[in-house]
């Protein structure tokens, strides 16, 4: 059996589709977050535990992807305290819930919730080749991996949800699902790919909204589908809200659309069949504190007299998905 690399795998379904992608506009940001992983001291102890031996030996031999936390069976081998070890190192978990083995992780997000509302919105998944765009730790596209696509590719620039997916996807071994440790920005690298993009939470955190809708147009082929889900306000009259300073405490969430607003993004970048879907308020049955990301979550960041303001005074966050196509 070959030796298993985690980081290297993350990477490995792209190299069949090497002669359909630029590399070169995929390869500096990638390798940027390579190099921080490998030279940093607090990672290492984990790059150091996912290239062990004993790490080899963690690979599921049952997993369920179907209900609300995925779920993966560990082998009799398998060294259950080195995986607790790796996975409270990679703390806070903002996306999940998973269950590996015996071991739970509660995650900041219920994601199971925002998945019941993007299922019924997905096309159907066989031999589709599939992205998503700040993908976190793959939840969702483990979720989408699940059902035979042919290729399924996370992109997200953060190393700790680099390294979560790695970890999960150690276990989990679904086949043709991926990793690439970029941003937005890279989908440049994918020039009318993908059959289906799917973006969720990074509208708001792009200075230019409108700019990064026009990327996954053209990432797309021909008929494909954008899935884009955002925090978004809820106000007639305010198509977009700049904030000056934060919003419920980021530091960078520059423009919060409204679910009309993402509807005239997609237009604009030539959509057709736009459609919005509205899921009212983010409440904190579905964002809360947890053991897993014991950090600051949404009851700190609305206002504690007002539910339907956050804490500096703006609008508290709503929830909406607009899809289009790209025309044939």
């Amino acid at each position: 059996m070959d030796r298993y690399y985690p980081l290297l795998a993350t990477l490995r379904p792209l190299f069949p589709f090497r002669d359909e992608v630029l590399p070169q506009l995929l390869i500096p940001e990638a390798k940027r977050l390579w190099k921080q992983v490998l030279r940093s001291q607090h990672w290492a102890p984990l790059v150091a535990a996912l290239n062990s031996d004993s790490w080899q030996r963690m690979a599921s031999s049952h997993r369920d992807v179907g209900g609300d936390a995925i779920k993966a069976s560990l082998p009799p081998s398998a060294d259950r305290e080195a995986l607790e070890r790796a996975c409270r190192l990679l703390v806070p978990w903002r996306i999940g819930p998973f269950q590996l083995g015996e071991l739970v992780i509660d995650s900041e997000w219920q994601s199971n919730l925002k998945w019941s509302r993007l299922q019924p919105l997905l096309p159907p998944l066989r031999g589709l080749r599939v992205a998503d765009v700040g993908c976190s730790n793959g939840y969702f596209l483990l979720k989408m991996a699940a059902c035979a696509p042919e290729i399924a590719i996370g992109l997200d620039p953060i190393d700790r949800c680099w390294l979560q997916f790695a970890v999960l996807q150690s276990v989990l071994r679904l086949p043709q699902c991926g990793f690439l440790p970029a941003g937005i920005e890279s989908l440049e690298g994918f020039p009318s790919f993908f059959d289906l993009i799917v973006c969720m939470g990074v509208l708001y955190h792009q200075r230019d909204p409108r700019s990064a809708v026009k990327q996954l147009f053209r990432s797309l082929r021909p008929g494909g589908t954008a899935i884009v889900e955002s925090l978004v306000i809820d106000r007639p009259g305010e198509p977009e809200l700049l904030p000056k300073g934060r919003y419920a405490k980021m530091r960078n969430a520059w423009v919060i659309p409204s679910p009309g607003a993402m509807a005239l993004y997609l237009e604009e970048a030539g959509f057709h069949n736009i459609a919005v879907h509205n899921f009212g308020a983010v409440t904190t049955a579905e964002q809360r504190r947890t053991e897993w990301a014991p950090y600051e979550s949404l009851a700190e960041f609305l206002d504690p007299n007002d539910c339907s303001l956050t804490i500096e005074g703006h609008p508290a966050p709503h929830s909406a998905i607009v899809t289009g196509l790209r025309p044939l």
